[in-house]
């Protein structure tokens, strides 16, 4: 086996979880250089109990199968990496047994191409100047609002002129988007981020949700997060609560919309990194998406009343944005995946039963984030967000920044 570093996001760091997972692995590569893999199995699996989505502990327990002779098994589970990386190799020696099944190495070949292939179900709604990047975006009626990383700025953005303005510039990088209650306002979120061209270390991370009147631009309401905060995704309930979701750690802030304050915060101590929210019909429900982990499904009235949906066939790994269209349909953007991808997700009761690419490897060099479902539109997201240009130093490579994108699925 050619050894792979096991990969854990910095920010899993701040949970109890991965000195254990860091030791079973250690434990597992010493059983595997001792040609004990039996104990090389056992010692994947229990970290999986931990993690049950960690690639490379997925990769392991894949080649544990193999040299056990279990090879439907590391048929199976391989198969379900394909659907998070197309381009997954397998020419480990020790994958030799189940690579000389020809039905085995044929399938794998089929699914490898299967979700490599691009697939394009949506068309592009509208795009607005390169010089942005963009994370997020809402409509009211005919106008759409965007928000940009880089300088902060609310963009407004006219459907049927098809021209753009600068709504106004809020202090740090600007994420997530929502309609308010009227059609005269939104609300915004920021933080003090690296990729922000004002970045000040010494604020790092410090967030704020704004209310913005969507006539004059103006302020109407700004609320500072007394701690760390990225958020990436909110959503606004019929109770004039906006759920919003922390991906420094993994907790879901309450704010009370008429108040205009930070009401409470909520930690999921099982989460790693919470990213896309959305809400059910009914607003009883809300929907996380674990950038680490998958989805799960909480009750409002009792955040505690939660479960994370099982998906075998397919790994829920990577999403960003998420969004509800009906009880047992979902739309996920998954950017952590190779190809990156927009996926529905067929749910029955805490299973993932379904899982249909809608758009698969668009020829686009950026990054798909968040998207809005409204029901006399249909669905719209950012398809080609600038993330992948910058250098480690986060400075903007402004020569390779597209023109963003929105495109829309329509009908569902």
């Amino acid at each position: 086996m050619k050894f792979k570093i096991l990969i854990i996001l910095l920010l899993v760091t701040l949970t109890g979880y991965t000195q254990s997972i860091n030791e079973l692995y250690k434990k597992s590569i010493e059983a595997y250089k001792n040609k004990n893999f039996e104990a090389f199995e056992k010692l994947n699996l229990e970290a999986l109990e931990l993690h049950p989505s960690q690639p490379t502990i997925l990769f392991n327990l894949a080649a544990s199968y193999a040299l056990n002779s279990k090879n439907k098994q590391a048929f199976e589970l391989l198969s379900t990496l394909l659907s998070w990386n197309a381009e997954l190799k397998l020419e480990d020696k020790d994958f030799k047994s189940l690579l000389e099944e020809k039905k085995f190495a044929n399938d794998l070949k089929k699914k490898a191409s299967f979700f490599s292939t691009q697939k394009e179900s949506s068309s592009t709604f509208f795009e607005i100047s390169n010089k942005y990047h963009v994370e997020d975006v809402a409509v009211i009626d005919s106008m759409a609002y965007l928000t940009d990383v880089r300088n902060g700025f609310i963009i407004k953005y006219n459907l049927k002129t098809k021209e753009s303005e600068e709504l106004l510039s809020i202090a740090g990088a600007a994420f997530a988007i929502i309609n308010g209650v009227d059609k005269n306002s939104i609300w915004v979120s920021s933080s003090m981020f690296p990729n922000y061209s004002k970045y000040d270390k010494e604020q790092n991370n410090k967030s704020l949700v704004y209310k913005i009147d969507t006539q004059n631009g103006s302020i109407m309401t700004k609320i500072e997060i007394p701690e760390e905060a990225v958020i990436g995704s909110m959503v606004l309930a019929k109770n004039n609560k906006i759920y919003a979701t922390n991906s420094v750690s993994p907790k879901i802030f309450v704010i009370d919309a008429n108040k205009g304050v930070l009401e409470n915060s909520f930690e999921v101590n099982e989460a790693f990194n919470l990213q896309g929210i959305t809400l059910d019909n009914t607003h009883e429900h809300i929907y996380v998406a674990d950038y680490i982990k998958g989805i799960m499904k909480l009750s409002l009235a009792d955040f505690s009343d939660r479960m994370w949906y099982e998906s075998k066939a397919y790994l829920l790994k990577g999403i960003d944005g998420l969004n509800y269209i009906n009880d047992n349909t979902l739309i996920a953007i998954q950017n952590n995946s190779n190809p990156k991808k927009v996926i529905q997700l067929t749910t029955d009761a805490n299973k993932v039963i379904k899982v249909e690419i809608l758009d698969n490897a668009l020829p686009h060099n950026g990054e798909p984030t968040n998207g809005k479902f409204y029901k006399e539109k249909g669905y719209l997201y950012v398809s080609n967000s600038q993330w992948p240009f910058y250098d480690k130093k986060n400075t903007p490579l402004v020569e390779q920044w597209e023109p963003q994108r929105i495109r829309i699925l329509n009908p569902f």
